[in-house]
């Protein structure tokens, strides 16, 4: 995906920079400090993903994010300031990341965009992780269940096993809630995929997965609705 960034401060275009660099799908093509010269270059070219700053000297980017002529660009606003989340959402922004921003971070809203880009252009949605030192796309609709050990986390698919290094709770913001669910701190479960409920485990394939009490009454009602 195209992206560009607009912060006026050169320090942080820089921590973008090198986190879109480990990003496989994101090509930060352009960054910059002016508004005006950032406005110029979205009117000529097509951007996939916009990182906006808020708090700048000649126009606040939730001012800047109303002059945007279409709505395929996804607007991600990168700032120090919190209290314009609120704002930031009404104007229907991908995702609102605070700074100092954090690659792990940064990689969940590259995720988001790529999902969101995916349902746009009709592709399968997908997320990126990392296994070892390679990136893998992972096809939601292929997921069967996670499982969670520690700070690792294995991706189960039909036909292999992805390991990755990030917590259950990561991975929940980067799946649609209505096709995964959490039933045990150590496991989420595409409901789908799901071919049996048992009072303390469900079956998904030939595979048992524990069910805890404390999520079997979401599951009941996700499964039965």
């Amino acid at each position: 995906m195209i992206a560009i960034a607009i912060d006026d401060e050169p320090a942080s275009l820089e921590v973008l920079r090198r986190h879109a660099e480990k990003v496989p799908f994101i090509s930060l093509v352009q960054t910059f400090v002016s508004t005006a010269e950032a406005l110029v270059f979205l009117n000529q070219h097509s951007v996939d993903v916009l990182f906006l700053d808020v708090q700048m000297p000649d126009m606040l980017g939730t001012e800047f994010a109303r002059l945007l002529k279409t709505d395929k660009t996804q607007v991600i606003f990168v700032t120090a300031y919190a209290e314009y989340a609120v704002e930031g959402f009404a104007l229907h922004a991908l995702d609102y990341l605070l700074k100092p921003v954090e690659f792990g971070r940064f990689l969940q809203a590259c995720n988001r965009a790529l999902s969101q880009h995916s349902k746009q252009t009709g592709e399968s949605s997908s997320i990126f992780v990392k296994d070892g030192y390679d990136w893998v796309r992972v096809t939601i609709d292929e997921i069967l269940y996670i499982q969670s050990d520690t700070n690792l986390l294995f991706i189960h698919e039909r036909t292999r096993k992805i390991t990755t290094r990030m917590t259950l709770n990561e991975m929940l913001t980067q799946l649609p809630t209505d096709k995964f669910l959490r039933i045990h701190k150590s496991y989420l479960v595409a409901l789908k995929a799901i071919q049996k409920m048992e009072r303390h485990q469900v079956t998904v394939g030939n595979v048992a997965i524990p069910l805890a009490g404390s999520y079997k009454a979401a599951l009941e009602e996700r499964l039965l609705k």
